[in-house]
């Protein structure tokens, strides 16, 4: 286990505190606003690139770690990154079956880090060997799997290393991911395009055509990998945000100032005439979005005019955990990093030549603007109409409970066997020490650490008392929204005073609630495995620790790390990848 605390909010100085602040709001770039002009990346134009689709992969296999090369934009050079399985960036997607187990090993074959000046050998777990010898872990996002297959962040191995990972796929169908995880350089690894999609199909979700749901598949489903980026003027990645920050220092939120997906810069994808099954991943460090369709030769599609301001409505089918209940209408969704959703889009108006746009108007807080000069940019994703025809079906009206449909999902319950308070805190808090970016003001090797019982549900209330949205992530478990309320935080923080960092802090909120409590988005109200938390507002969820006879594992099992450390249970963090680096990130253990 690491020794000692982290830097954390010692560099507060030099704008450090203010940055270290932020993420989690915005998109990308606008054309007219190169953000710090330090590390503006070059103007691009849009949608001139075709969207990649990765290879699809089955079964048990290898998959080799390395660096690779990608031009990220036609008017950009190639540019050198990283891999899995020899992909040009990020890696394939994984397909797999509900109860058929699945061996996964990653060889790690790389040589100096990409981002080797970015590494901070100050934070927890980073050290200066990894420039030259960078750490890996592989987490597999959302799944339900054994400690020791979990991609534990201080179970890591450098170059030379291998790690074979065994999934038990025990849960329903669902839409998961892959991703670094080594401790102290995981948003690092990311950036460098160590990400990819992992998509669980069962009897009812098969991905097949003909599947007893009706969705989508084929060629008419399409995984989309979001991700803020920044570049240098001949094409290569650059993962410095703020001027203010000295290069090898944590910067607190890498926030790009262009959009890619799957890799490219805003591009486009042709489409025919009909529905297409959207996996949508925000593999952002920082940002969130707020999604929409339009265009402006956009047909409003088959299924109905126009939403409000012109946007088209589309349906949401499932979210981190699976399927919802029943398709949910909207004309927008938001999504913080780490989070999933599953969408059917009806593209049946569109005529041949014709376009709708994916596109971002989520607004940066004040605060990330005066940071970093980042404002949002509305390009995502252009669709471009071939006529042909496609699937023409729209989804069922029910994706649940039916004679060919899983189980309903369960009524979210009204009694639980505990409640904890969380409090999700800023770099510094005014008229306090400073604490970093912290969950209950503890640094991630102070104890005790939470322990909640096998077979127990719990009522957990993360109180958000910084300036943005933390997209709170717990391994193994899954969560249910149970509401957002508001939170007075002025009156919060000066009723409790905030003890030194590695001193427990968990003020009940109670007293300090305003106006009603807000329901979850309808779109957001199935199985969670990461939620976003507004700021100045608690979010409650519900959590249910299993036990061990209905994983078919103990969660509980105690198992030796490669470098032979030993280890116990998993850990939950927020996952915005830099505050995650710095520590906002702790053990927990599921006991008996």
């Amino acid at each position: 286990m690491p020794n000692g605390p982290s830097r954390r909010s010692l560099l507060t100085a030099a704008g450090l505190g203010a940055l270290g602040a932020l993420g989690g709001a915005g998109g990308a770039r606008a054309a007219d606003d190169p953000g710090p002009a330090a590390f503006a990346s070059p103007q691009l134009t849009p949608y001139v690139d075709e969207l990649p689709v990765p290879p699809v992969l089955t079964g048990d296999r290898t998959l080799v770690m390395a660096p690779a090369t990608h031009r990220f934009h036609r008017d950009l050079g190639i540019a050198p990154t990283w891999s899995y399985g020899g992909q040009p960036y990020y890696g394939p997607t994984i397909e797999a079956r509900r109860d058929e187990p699945l061996s996964l090993t990653f060889d790690n074959a790389f040589g100096d880090h990409l981002f080797a000046a970015d590494i901070d050998p100050s934070l927890m777990g980073a050290s200066e060997l990894d420039r030259t010898r960078p750490r890996t872990a592989v987490h597999l996002h959302g799944a339900i799997t054994p400690p020791a297959a979990d991609g534990h962040p201080e179970d890591t191995y450098r170059p030379g290393g291998t790690m074979t990972y065994r999934h038990p796929n025990g849960q329903q169908a669902a839409h998961l991911w892959y991703h670094d995880h080594a401790m102290g350089i995981t948003r690092l690894n990311a950036v460098a395009g160590l990400a990819g999609q992992y998509l669980l199909r069962d009897a009812y979700d098969t991905g097949a055509a003909g599947n007893p749901l009706g969705l989508p598949a084929g060629e008419f489903e399409l995984p989309l990998t979001l991700a803020d980026r920044r570049f240098h003027a001949d094409g290569s990645l650059n993962f410095r945000t703020s001027p203010a920050v000295p290069q090898g220092r944590w910067e607190g939120s890498m926030l790009g100032d262009t959009m890619t997906v799957n890799g490219v810069v805003a591009p486009y994808v042709k489409v025919a005439r009909g529905c297409y099954r959207l996996r949508v991943l925000n593999a952002s460090n920082a940002r969130g979005y707020r999604l929409s369709f339009s265009g402006a030769s956009g047909a409003a599609g088959s299924s109905g005019p126009s939403g409000s301001a012109g946007k088209m409505p589309f349906w949401v089918v499932g979210t981190d955990g699976g399927l919802l209940d029943a398709p949910v209408r909207t004309t927008s969704v938001r999504l913080t990093p780490g989070e999933r959703l599953d969408l059917v889009v009806d593209f049946g108006g569109l005529g041949a030549g014709e376009h709708i746009d994916l596109t971002n108007d989520l607004q940066e807080a004040p605060e990330v603007v005066a940071a970093t000069g980042v404002t949002p940019v509305t390009d995502v994703l252009r669709f471009i109409g071939t006529g042909t025809p496609g699937f023409a079906a729209p989804p069922p009206p029910r994706l649940r409970g039916g004679a060919r449909e899983p189980a309903p999902l369960p009524a979210l319950p009204t009694t639980f066997d505990r409640r904890r308070v969380i409090t999700l805190t800023p770099a510094r808090v005014p008229g306090y020490p400073p604490a970093g970016m912290t969950m209950n003001n503890m640094l991630y090797d102070n104890t005790p650490i939470l322990a909640p019982r096998q077979g127990t549900s719990e009522l957990w209330e993360f109180v958000n008392i910084s300036p943005q949205a933390h997209p709170m992530h717990l391994h193994l478990v899954h969560m249910r929204i149970v509401g957002r309320q508001r939170v007075d935080l002025e009156s919060y923080v000066k009723a409790n005073p905030r003890p030194a960092a590695g001193t427990a802090w968990t003020p009940a909120p109670d007293a300090y609630l305003v106006g009603a409590v807000q329901p979850p988005e309808a779109w957001e109200a199935g199985v969670k495995d990461t939620v976003a938390c507004p700021p100045a507002t608690v979010t409650r969820v519900l959590v249910r620790f299993p036990d061990a006879a209905e994983l078919g594992f103990d969660p509980d099992a105690a198992f030796t790390a490669l470098d032979g450390s030993p280890l116990q249970g998993y850990v939950w963090h927020c996952h915005i990848l830099d505050h995650e680096d710095d520590c906002m990130m702790a053990r927990y253990r599921v006991t008996v």
